[in-house]
């Protein structure tokens, strides 16, 4: 492991915006998933 800090600095960047892509598709997929289901169910169907 190398301990230049800009490398260091560079893996947390890294890290932090695969957590933010990760959020973002779970985030889609729940409001996809969740959206038709609370339609129907505000329609009464």
């Amino acid at each position: 492991m190398d301990s230049n800090p800009d490398y260091t600095s560079y893996q947390r960047a890294e890290r932090t915006n695969d957590v933010m892509i990760v959020s973002s598709f779970a985030l889609w997929a729940m409001l996809i998933g969740f959206v038709p289901v609370a339609a129907l169910r505000l329609l009464g169907a």
